[in-house]
């Protein structure tokens, strides 16, 4: 009668990881869902019309030129 539970923890013991591996599995899914729900409600609050991703560079970095008169274009 003592095999019966080294059994149970046996099977306790191998099905931990399992157990670990979805939960983690869930929370990345969780966090990539809220990170694509997140990306798409800063997308749709942007005024004005789509901008490429290279437009973006572009703003950003004249935006950067305006600040430190070091980045001028010579």
């Amino acid at each position: 009668m003592t095999a019966a539970p080294e059994d149970s923890q046996g099977r306790n013991t191998r099905s931990r990881p399992e157990q670990e591996e979805k939960l983690i599995l869930t929370a990345w899914k969780s966090m990539s869902s809220a990170l694509q729900q997140h990306s798409l409600c800063e997308d749709s609050a942007a005024p004005g019309p789509a901008q490429s991703f290279l437009a973006k560079q572009r703003q950003s970095t004249q935006a950067r030129r305006l600040l430190s008169p070091r980045l001028q274009p010579r």
